[in-house]
């Protein structure tokens, strides 16, 4: 455990590039397309039973790995490698090190990041994204920005002059912007018109009146008995002892069930996947892609284009499997999320969501109001940054 917390501070202190300590190298990395453990492992001449001893959840994990993720590497003075830091998820990460016994061992460990609540407004001088991208270089953000406006702004409307609101979480993990950039409000400007959105609890957005722009339109890809295990970041296995995540949802249904497309899409894989077993993968409009593991056999080719409801394979039991079922997952912009959000659609909040949802849009209007506001008296007598940051916090409390 020591040395487990000594590796995460060193590393945490050491920004990001390869520093060395007491002979000691610590390197940054990126996972390259098509990387897989077992071929790290073989290539570093670690013990390849650390991947053979995997189970068929932490399997899985690694085959989600993004491209171009960061991760670090301690080697000693020889270049052995110590300790190995790879994220598997936002969430969680491979932690890969040296024993006192001289023994490989893995375990997947919770990230360590900071979070910060951040706000932003911009006055629009260029393009939005590049304007975001300039204020905060935060690419991330710029990207949930214009993935939660696509349906409701047409950004190629926005004059200059118009402005851009949002509250958000910043999350960093080793002084670099990582993972989600949670939206909590924002507004942004159309030609002087505003438009808004808010985070509900349900998990989506709705505009002040509590309306949304979403449509029902991912569908649940087959008939199931139950569903088996739901999607999680991570959840620790009160028997394993252990931290666990699963991304996607297991629908428990016979080997040979008809197997068809949540939504219209382009095949763009077709075939095994380490633990996934016989898989299928789509890709959707909007950064939207859908994946079908565990399949009996295949009904489409790469290449092909489905549409919604489409029969695209036939449910199976194959890879890393206790039993027959299929794993679904939805990812957007490379990063899985719950499919019942998008597969469950409601017309509207009602009751104690709703209730709630109508006290926060009322706290974030308001402390918007005051930021528009102040910004006006701003630009006449020239205040700083800080102090218009000040005096929205100030206006806020009062207002509150």
């Amino acid at each position: 455990m020591f040395k487990t917390l000594f590796f995460l501070t060193f590393l945490f202190l050491n920004s990001l590039f390869a520093v060395p300590l007491s002979h000691k190298m610590v390197q940054d990395k990126v996972w390259g397309r098509g990387e897989t453990l077992l071929a790290f492992l073989q290539e570093n001449m670690i013990p390849l039973k650390l991947y053979y001893e995997l189970d068929s959840e932490d399997e899985k994990l690694l085959a989600d790995i993004r491209i171009n993720t960061l991760y670090q590497v301690l080697k000693d003075e020889n270049g052995q490698i110590e300790q190995v830091l790879l994220p598997l998820n936002d969430e969680l990460e491979l932690h890969i090190m040296i024993g006192e016994d001289g023994e490989y061992k893995a375990s997947v460990i919770p990230i360590i990041y900071e979070t910060n609540k951040k706000s932003l407004m911009i006055t629009f001088e260029d393009i939005p994204s590049k304007d975001i991208l300039k204020k905060t270089e935060n690419y991330e953000l710029s990207l949930a920005i214009t993935q939660l406006f696509r349906k409701i702004v047409n950004f190629k409307k926005i004059r200059l002059g118009d402005k851009l609101i949002v509250y958000y979480t910043e999350k960093k993990r080793l002084g670099k912007f990582f993972g989600e950039q949670k939206i909590e409000a924002a507004m942004i400007e159309e030609g002087g018109k505003k438009r808004y959105q808010f985070l509900a609890l349900d998990g989506k957005y709705y505009d002040q009146k509590g309306k949304t722009t979403n449509t029902s339109s991912f569908i649940v890809p087959c008939r199931y008995k139950r569903i088996s295990s739901r999607f999680t970041q991570k959840r620790w296995h009160p028997i394993l002892k252990r931290y666990r995540a699963h991304h996607g949802i297991d629908y428990a249904t016979p080997i040979g069930t008809a197997i068809k497309a949540a939504y219209s899409g382009k095949v763009i894989f077709a075939g095994r996947k380490g633990g996934y077993g016989k898989t299928v993968v789509l890709k959707h409009a909007s950064g939207y892609k859908t994946l079908y593991a565990h399949l009996n056999s295949y009904k489409v080719h790469v290449g092909q284009k489905v549409k919604t409801g489409q029969l695209i394979a036939r449910s199976g039991n194959t890879g890393r499997s206790t039993g027959p079922h299929l794993h679904f997952g939805l990812s957007l912009n490379n990063r899985w999320i719950n499919p019942a959000l998008k597969i469950v659609f409601t017309k509207g909040l009602s009751g104690s969501k709703r209730a709630a949802f109508n006290a926060s849009t009322k706290i974030y209007m308001q402390k918007m109001k005051n930021l528009l506001e102040v910004d006006k008296c701003s630009s006449k007598v020239g205040v700083s940054l800080e102090e218009l940051d000040s005096s929205e916090e100030n206006s806020t409390k009062d207002a509150v």
